[in-house]
């Protein structure tokens, strides 16, 4: 049986070992899965600022339109730019499934 270091932290701090758990969840990410991480969150905040924007434009109240412009290109090509590695990593898990053991 292996003795996981979080059972020892957790009982030097006394604190609940799935509190541990969960920090060192959050550790491991790391690599191409905080780089994914990192772009679904830019994308999403940006096609919300969009729609932000966009509703200011049909309300009457935007004041800065090369802003709302910037705004929306932005978001597109943030959302081009997802599309594009969920291509990338499909094409890639397709070539490893045809390789033969």
């Amino acid at each position: 049986m292996k003795i996981d270091s979080s059972f020892i932290t957790a009982a030097k701090l006394n604190t609940p070992v799935h509190l541990i758990n969960n920090n060192a969840e959050e550790e491991k990410k790391s690599g191409f899965q905080t780089i994914l991480d990192d772009l679904m969150d830019a994308s999403n905040e940006a096609s919300k600022a969009s729609r932000a924007e966009t509703a200011k434009l049909v309300t009457g109240t935007l004041e800065d339109f090369p802003e709302y412009m910037v705004t929306g290109e932005k978001s597109s090509i943030l959302f081009e730019l997802n599309l594009t590695v969920r291509n990338k990593v499909i094409d890639a898990y397709n070539e490893i499934i045809k390789t033969q053991v």
